[in-house]
């Protein structure tokens, strides 16, 4: 999980390297529990959006090597909940095979921009192994 300096200095282990600064990025996060046992498929919960903001990159981080793949939804709150047909992802889900960590920097033709309210829905398509993952969506502010 990303560490946030105290001392205002930036973030350690956090965004994805480029011309933002901390402040510009803030990641949405989301923890997926197996409690102990397999994640299991299906709808795993919400986030909502605190401000206006475009996707700049995703990350899973998976308890043991293991193979998931995470569909990410998005819809307004008045249109709560979100399914699978407000996917974001256009068939590029955020994706770990036979690993413990992604990063994709590119998001190949998924739509980016929220706004301010919008909610977040995490699906897990496929899963192997895990027991718990951890799904991280850098984001940039606007406005």
């Amino acid at each position: 999980m990303p560490e946030h300096s105290a001392s205002g200095g930036g973030i350690r282990g956090g965004p994805p390297q480029g011309t933002e600064t901390p402040r510009q990025l803030l990641p949405f996060s989301f923890f997926i529990d197996g409690q102990g046992s397999a994640i299991t498929t299906g709808f795993k919960g919400v986030v909502d959006a605190p401000f206006n903001g475009v996707i700049v990159s995703g990350r899973l981080y998976l308890d043991q090597s293991g193979s998931i793949v995470v569909d990410v939804w998005k819809d307004t709150f008045a249109n709560y909940p979100p399914t699978n047909a407000d996917t974001i992802t256009a068939g590029a889900e955020l994706t770990i095979s036979t690993d413990t960590d992604v990063e994709d920097l590119i998001l190949a033709g998924w739509n980016k921009g929220f706004s301010r309210g919008d909610v977040f829905g995490f699906n897990v398509d496929s899963i192997t192994t895990a027991t718990w993952c951890y799904v991280s969506l850098w984001a940039r502010r606007l406005g």
